[in-house]
């Protein structure tokens, strides 16, 4: 996890939207994040998470296939899309 220059995880307010059920903000901040940092597979796998829990599983499946391609040893991303493709 990439930290800014002054120590903190700048995808902290994404995830503190996520941790209080405000998918709707969590999506919007991860979405504009994208426009800064594209290639950040962190941002793919956390808007994965908020698809999966609105049950938008293609959705998610494509943010857990975008990690992927990206960091194809991504742990987390590699669990949630075997699970929803189900193997």
């Amino acid at each position: 996890m990439k930290k800014n220059k002054s120590g903190e995880d700048p995808l902290e307010p994404g995830k503190f939207y996520i941790l209080n059920n405000q998918y709707s903000e969590a999506e919007k901040f991860f979405k504009n994040y994208l426009e800064t940092d594209p290639g950040n597979p962190e941002v793919y796998y956390h808007l994965g998470l908020i698809y999966e829990t609105k049950h938008e599983i293609s959705l998610a499946i494509d943010m857990y296939e975008k990690v992927l391609s990206i960091q194809p040893n991504h742990v987390l991303a590699k669990k949630h899309l075997d699970k929803l493709v189900g193997l």
